[in-house]
């Protein structure tokens, strides 16, 4: 398969294109997703940079990415709620820009939503409900949301809307009306 790779930590001077990268095979619980898309997200630098080996431990060559969107391509042993062909969303243990990717942890892409717009979300929406978790907010309580129209903040936006709760966000004035939309 193709893939985008990088052999050695740096900058985005270090990833470079590759073919002939051996496909994955999923391992059960694990499905195997053609990519449609990939997600670009702070931690894909980090990794690049070799700043979190400690969470994420690099074996070169690596491909990049974390999270994507695709199509099931095969299921591995185990799994079930799932069929070749289901068009998903998730994370990755194997790197994202690549043709196919590894992951154990999807949901299903709704109809509406682009591939890209589909895998822009899994890091964004973790980060938004985790402080959500964190801070405890039930339904019918207010939250303040500072920076509600970047991507963290719109996802934090609409599940804290969905759990109840009243949101009050600011955002520059450029994006207001998308706030109110």
């Amino acid at each position: 398969m193709e893939a985008i790779v990088y052999e050695e930590f740096g900058g985005p001077e270090v990833l470079r294109h590759a073919s002939g990268v051996v496909v994955p095979e999923p391992g059960p619980g694990e499905v195997r997703v053609r990519v449609a898309a990939a997600g670009v997200n702070p931690v894909d630098w980090k990794r690049r940079h070799g700043l979190v080996e400690a969470f994420y431990p690099t074996a070169f060559p690596a491909v990049p990415g974390l999270e994507f969107a695709g199509t099931v391509d095969r299921l591995g042993e185990g799994v079930s709620g799932l069929a070749v062909g289901d068009e998903v969303f998730g994370w990755t243990k194997t790197g994202a820009y690549a043709q196919y990717a590894i992951a154990d942890i999807v949901a299903p892409k709704p109809a509406g939503l682009s591939w890209e717009a589909a895998a822009s979300l899994p890091v964004a929406g973790e980060t938004a409900q985790r402080v959500l978790d964190l801070l405890g907010v039930r339904a019918g309580e207010t939250l303040f949301l500072h920076g509600a129209a970047g991507v963290v903040g719109s996802v934090g936006v609409q599940l804290a809307v969905a759990a109840g709760i009243t949101v009050i966000g600011s955002a520059s004035e450029a994006n207001h009306a998308h706030l109110r939309a």
